[in-house]
């Protein structure tokens, strides 16, 4: 009797899979597991170390790190294939009736969490309504930083940022830095202004300076200075979904435009353009908002 109510358990968790396939379809979302792979080939691998077995939270776990698991489960670990049945049910009666489970395997990345071994357990302990499981970590750190929920646009961002960090070294030079951008093809303009600063270095001290060395000098001459403007005046209150660096680049372009056209112009200055503008672009939508 367990069993079959434990295959009607799983019949139903295949039909809401289903469902959110259906949905997910139709609002282009993720349909099946995110896959580490993608990850890591996106933010680049750097070191892993062993963790040890830790009591971990189930909706922290958001992918997988076997590639023929993907396929067999949505992103809630919703089983998606029916030849799962037999296997899900007995796990599910054996958890029903108290059985003590073996930890699962996981690598750790940010926060996130992507199983090794264990995809089933998570799955059933998932349908059961648990919130944790334990299981042994092992943490993986990338060169660029990951977020929770790694869609198609965060891995292009990070695999951006990854080869920006490459071609600079700035988290080499520079620990403390982070330059995070919202939009895809800041970090091109960003190295542009490095590799600017790095000639002129090289006509001032009559030498190559090599790319590193730019970058830690522009980070130290060029964006603090910038960034300081930035919080000074608030802007990111003002801005929301920005980030500071997208305020950066943004600044940038209107110093130098202010530059161009012979006004004398600063950080500050090119702050208040940028606010100026936005505002005037949120009162334009505001008011084409009430007419309609």
């Amino acid at each position: 009797m367990d069993d079959l109510v434990a295959r009607e358990q799983f019949d139903a968790a295949r039909f809401r899979a289903f469902r959110r396939g259906v949905r997910a379809v139709l609002t282009r979302g993720a349909r099946r597991l995110a896959s580490l792979d993608g990850v890591l080939e996106a933010a680049k691998l750097e070191a892993r170390s062993d963790l040890g077995v830790q009591e971990i939270p189930l909706d922290a776990i958001v992918g997988s790190a076997a590639r023929g698991r993907v396929e067999d489960f949505d992103p809630a670990f919703l089983p998606t294939n029916r030849h799962l049945r037999d296997r899900w049910a007995r796990l599910h009666a054996a958890i029903a009736a108290g059985a003590e489970l073996d930890p699962i395997d996981v690598y750790k990345v940010g926060d996130s969490y992507y199983v090794i071994d264990g995809h089933h357990r998570v799955s059933v302990l998932r349908s059961l309504g648990e919130k944790t499981i334990k299981a042994r970590v092992v943490e993986v750190k990338t060169r660029a930083p990951v977020g929770s929920r790694m869609d198609a646009a965060r891995l292009l961002k990070a695999a951006e940022y990854a080869a920006f960090l490459e071609a600079t070294q700035l988290d080499r030079v520079r620990p403390e830095a982070r330059m995070e951008c919202s939009r895809l093809g800041r970090y091109d303009e960003i190295l542009a202004h490095i590799v600017g600063h790095q000639y002129f270095m090289g006509l001032e001290q009559g030498r190559a300076v090599p790319i590193a060395d730019a970058a830690a000098s522009w980070y130290d001459t060029v964006y603090l200075p910038i960034a300081q403007a930035i919080r000074h005046h608030r802007v990111l209150d003002l801005l929301p979904g920005w980030t500071e660096t997208d305020v950066y680049v943004e600044m940038t372009r209107r110093w130098l435009a202010m530059s161009q056209s012979g006004a004398g112009a600063g950080p500050h200055e090119a702050a208040h353009a940028l606010l100026q503008e936005h505002t005037r672009r949120w009162w334009r939508r505001r008011r084409g908002f009430r007419l309609r």
